[in-house]
């Protein structure tokens, strides 16, 4: 608290100071700027349609895989991409597997409920 009170009002001239030390070549203030400034992740854009069957994810696990070829987003965006795309395609899986059990089931036995 005592630091926070010593500091305030003087933010702005010691930011103009840092950027001014950073430009002079403290390479390592101009790091610690660069990281505390840029932003760590972007928006990405794909235009694919939604994921309604698991096997549909084979084509936009093709379409991330041009944007990565094309330059349009990084192999680890595209690797972080096709984890969402492959974990939600898992999860269509497991949800029809469940209803065709369920189904099977209520087959069997006429008394099971859905």
């Amino acid at each position: 608290m005592v630091a926070q009170a010593l500091l305030a009002g003087e933010e702005t001239e010691l930011v103009r100071k840092a950027i001014e030390l950073a430009k002079a070549g403290d390479v390592p203030l101009l790091k610690f700027l660069l990281d505390r400034l840029l932003p760590k992740e972007r928006l990405i854009k794909i235009d694919f349609p939604w994921l309604d069957f698991s096997d549909q994810a084979i084509d936009r696990m093709e379409a991330i895989s041009r944007a990565i070829a094309e330059g349009q987003i990084t192999p680890s965006e595209g690797a972080d991409l096709s984890r969402v795309i492959s974990d939600y395609a898992r999860a269509i899986e497991v949800w029809d597997l469940s209803r065709r059990i369920e189904d099977m089931e209520a087959s069997l036995n006429p008394e099971i409920k859905k």
